[in-house]
């Protein structure tokens, strides 16, 4: 019985020696890995007056199958001008411009002025498809207008639409 107590002893004698063992490599490794963090993580000095290096542009956005996204293509179609309607009369300071949607528009681009070729014109963009004559920018009366659409998005804007006429009444209380 003494020789077999004898061999545990040593048995567990052998076993602490290569759990101390195993604790101490690995405590060096980990010791090891600090300080080439810490290496990493160092900054070079910057010298007075250094100028700093501009940040490279971000990748473009990619697809599943790692290509680059297409380009948006700007809207072709244009827009059909539905109020108020080509020659016709409204009864406001302040008109509200309707038109259909164009397919792939995200944004509409809405211009009027009193000159037919619209060079001295207001404007004003759109998410939707109307938009108000501005408060700050009232139509006089009696005077004729001419307005046109186009639709765009982050491809580009696509083409006016045709220029559409009206004349301003008195306003109605």
């Amino acid at each position: 019985m003494a020789a077999t107590a004898s061999k545990k002893k040593k048995r567990v004698k052998k076993t602490t020696q290569r759990i101390v063992q195993k604790k101490h490599s690995v405590s060096k490794h980990t010791a090891r890995d600090a300080s080439a963090k810490k290496a990493a993580l160092k900054l070079p000095k910057k010298s007075v007056g250094a100028v700093a290096k501009p940040k490279p542009a971000p990748a473009p956005k990619k697809n599943e199958d790692d290509e680059p996204l297409p380009k948006p293509v700007a809207p072709f179609g244009r827009a059909i001008l539905l109020v108020p309607k080509d020659g016709t009369y409204v009864d406001s300071f302040h008109p509200t411009f309707r038109w259909l949607s164009v397919g792939g528009a995200t944004r509409y681009e809405v211009q009027w002025g009193e000159d037919a070729t619209l060079g001295n014109k207001y404007g004003t963009v759109s998410l939707a498809t109307e938009a108000t004559v501005p408060v700050e920018k009232p139509l006089r009366v009696g005077a004729i207008y001419y307005w046109r659409v186009r639709g765009g998005n982050d491809g580009g804007w696509g083409p006016w639409s045709p220029i559409g006429s009206f004349r301003v009444l008195e306003e109605t209380p």
